[in-house]
Formats: structure tokens, sequence, C-alpha cells
């Protein structure tokens, strides 16, 4: 997986002996060297600004509140004009501009023990993805699913480091399933592309470059993730493939105008609805 993630999706590996060093404590979960260079490059501020937007993000204490600042950026007076601006902690435009990082074993001091999650990935020092990976030869009563009740003890033992966290991904090598923060066990679902599985040789491959290539992860970061009320609870949820691939061609159509109408063949619990939200939030913030 690593080397996958390395080679093929252009990520920067850092061994766990070098990562530890990037941290003053185990109980850290941001990067902040990480984060303050992406800071000063993306917005181009000197040292002190970003210094201000490191503090605040370190504020955040709900995931919902980090998938905003994600999206829109933190809120803070510009020292120079006196003005009130967005400071971005991604740069959704330009792939290049952020540091995508991967990480293993990295162990972390949780709320009620400490863990030690299989791969890391970190996007400009902050941890917004855990993949748990299972050996299949290890013994026929391993599976994907016990790196599901890995990452959902994960969320309960160590909940901070999951207070950046997008979505996490479980595998044993022959299955791969992701779910969104938060999401139980029924709702790690696979991704399905035959062409990319086909060029690619195997689910593994195709669903790590399926959600984790650079311009496919932030699309995902921007534009398909969301909170819902559900019997007066708050549930975080991701699309699926189909309903990413629906949205992505109904957003090109419209903005190719090349084709004015289109037809979508929906089967029952397709997550119709939910396409339709991905898409009308994509075209009313697409630029």
């Amino acid at each position: 997986i690593i080397k996958f993630i390395k080679d093929k999706l252009g990520f920067e590996y850092i061994k766990p002996e070098e990562f530890a060093g990037l941290r003053w404590v185990e109980s850290e979960y941001i990067i902040a060297s990480q984060l303050l260079g992406a800071i000063k490059k993306i917005n181009k501020v000197d040292d002190e600004v970003a210094q201000s937007v490191v503090r605040e993000v370190k504020k955040i204490d709900s995931n919902q509140e980090f998938l905003h600042k994600l999206r829109n950026g933190i809120n803070l007076k510009n020292p120079s004009t006196g003005n009130f601006q967005d400071y971005k902690l991604l740069d959704f435009e330009k792939p290049a501009n952020n540091q995508f990082v991967i990480t293993n074993q990295f162990y972390f001091e949780g709320n009620a023990e400490n863990i030690r999650p299989d791969i890391m990935v970190f996007v400009n020092g902050l941890p917004l993805v855990v993949i748990e990976a299972k050996s299949p030869t290890a013994s026929e009563s391993v599976s994907f699913e016990n790196g599901i009740d890995q990452i959902k003890r994960y969320e309960r033992n160590a909940r901070r480091l999951f207070i950046p966290n997008c979505f996490n991904i479980a595998s044993d090598g022959l299955k791969t399933v992701y779910g969104a923060t938060g999401a139980s066990k029924q709702y790690f679902f696979q991704w399905k592309d035959v062409e990319i599985e086909k060029e690619l040789g195997g689910e593994l491959e195709m669903t790590l470059f399926c959600l984790l290539s650079k311009e496919n992860f932030l699309d995902i970061i921007q534009n398909f993730i969301l909170f819902e009320k559900e019997k007066e609870k708050l549930v975080k949820k991701i699309a699926r493939y189909q309903q990413m691939r629906a949205t992505n061609k109904i957003v090109e159509r419209v903005i190719t105008k090349e084709k004015q109408q289109g037809l979508i063949w929906h089967t029952q619990g397709s997550g119709k609805t939910l396409t339709m939200f991905f898409t009308a939030w994509k075209l009313r913030f697409n630029k």
C-alpha cells in the first residue's frame, strides 16, 4: 500500500522514526511545521500570520467544524489591511501546492489507550485518512472487517486524532472498503471502477487510486462529504462511486455546454437524493 501511494500517487513517505521527530509529544496530531509551511505557501503570508492561523486550527474541536475550515479556510484579520479574510489550509485549485505525506505505525497517545494505526495520510500536516491493512495470509479468520473494527476502536479511544479526519480505509488485500469518520460497519462500502481496476491490476490499487490520487482526494474533501441530521443525530456521509461519477458528469456537461441533456439510470437504494445534493453543491461553488 505504501509503495503504491508513494510511487503511483506521488505522496512523500516519511519513516515512523523520522516522523516522530516532527512532534513534541505523542498526543500531538497536527504536524505544525508542515501546516505552517503550507499556509505560508498557499496564502503567500509571513511567519507571524501563518502562526496565527495554526493557533486557530488547533482550537477546532469538532469534525464538522474542521471540514468547514478545510473547505473555507480560517477567517482572521489581515494585519496589513485591517480587513478579515479567509486563509486557506488546502489549495483545491493547484494540488501541487499541497504536501501529501504518508507514514506508518503512527504512535498516538489517546484518551483511553495508546494506538498505532497501520498507515496515516496527512495533507499539509493534517491527518485526514487512516488506513488499516490486514494480511489475508495471516489467518483465515482475519479480514477487512477486522480493519474496520480497529478503526472503530481508534475513534473511541483516540478521539482527538479524528477531529480533522475525512474518511478511513480498511483492506485485507482481497477486499477494500472505505467509510466516513464515525461510520458504522455497514456503511463501509467498496469503490467500483472496472476499467481502472483492469489497468492497475487489482481492487486495492483501484480503490487507493480513486480515493487518494491527489485531484480525486481534494475533490472528495471539497465536494463529496456532508453531515446530515438523522433522528436528532448528526451523521457524516461520504459519496459512493456512482454518486461521484454522476455528479462529475453532470457538472462537466454544464460547464462545457457540449450536451444540454443526459440520462442517469438509478437503481433503488443508489442514493439519488445525495447525488442531487452533491451536484447542486458542486455547481453552486464551481468557479
